[in-house]
């Protein structure tokens, strides 16, 4: 006895055909994680940071606005934004962010806190934005509980940005609430 297995011909049909497989299945896999790493596109610092600096801007301008704004306060916001928040802007102005503001006379500013890139293609990307905002009450004094215009009711927020690549320029095309962010 030398202690060596002895495979018939049937069991090293078997073995080969495990090796087979085996090897069938890394190549998928590794075909799988190639094509799940460019589906997914990256950006790179510059365009990380273009599109951020252009969510910033958008939705403080979006979210930052008086009874008293004037059509080129209007025009100036419209141009941070495109489809299909853009029409809806110039159509409601900023009850699009504010439901009722334009009928209440209210005012809000905004402050971007933080942003942050979700998913990000090419031509489209879903941007996390948390916001500082502060609305103001028409005619309020500060007296009886009432907000005075300077300070009014300040609300931590997240929305979610979708932002559009529109001729190289990064464009507001929604802003959704992301939900309770006090919990």
């Amino acid at each position: 006895m030398t202690g060596r297995a002895h495979l018939s011909s049937r069991g090293r049909r078997w073995v080969a055909v495990g090796i087979a497989v085996a090897l069938i299945a890394t190549v998928v896999a590794i075909a799988g994680v190639v094509g799940a790493a460019r589906a997914r596109p990256v950006p790179d610092e510059h365009q990380r940071t273009a599109l951020l600096s252009a969510t910033r801007d958008a939705v403080t301008a979006v979210m930052t606005f008086a009874p008293d704004d004037s059509p080129a306060d209007r025009d100036a916001v419209a141009g941070h934004l495109t489809a299909p928040l853009l029409p809806a802007y110039r159509g409601a102005g900023p009850d699009v962010v504010l439901p009722g503001a334009v009928a209440s006379g209210l005012g809000m500013s905004a402050r971007v806190v933080g942003v942050g890139v979700n998913a990000y293609a090419a031509d489209q990307a879903q941007v996390i934005v948390f916001v500082d905002q502060t609305v103001r009450l028409p005619g309020g004094d500060g007296a009886g509980g009432a907000p005075d215009v300077q300070t009014g009711q300040h609300t931590p927020t997240a929305r979610w940005a979708t932002m559009r690549n529109v001729e190289g320029n990064w464009r507001l095309a929604d802003l959704e609430m992301v939900g309770d962010v006090t919990r």
